[in-house]
């Protein structure tokens, strides 16, 4: 039985986005930061699902603090919209220091 890889998906979702190159390194940094390629970070945060996200920052010790506010700077920066990612950012950052 094969085994769900939230970084296959991620890397899957950007490439059917955006004809710029990404890597599995681009990924996580944009995840951190919430910088990179413009489409990449539209297609990560609003193409992949939420859960998905969130597997990859626990793979990854990139905590949900660190993916809200890089969700927050993309959105600002790139336009990158979803209302799941939104109403979470709303609680999560409101909680976390």
């Amino acid at each position: 039985m094969k085994s769900f890889d939230p970084m296959a998906t991620a890397l899957s979702a950007i490439e059917n986005a955006s004809t710029v190159p990404v890597t599995p390194n681009q990924v996580l940094t944009a995840l951190r930061t919430g910088e990179g390629e413009s489409s990449h970070l539209r297609a990560l945060f609003g193409d992949v699902n939420f859960e998905t996200l969130i597997r990859i920052g626990i793979r990854h010790d990139i905590s949900n603090a660190e993916i809200g506010r890089a969700y927050m700077r993309a959105v600002r920066t790139a336009a990158a919209r979803n209302t799941e990612l939104d109403e979470w950012c709303a609680e999560i950052l409101e909680t976390s220091p």
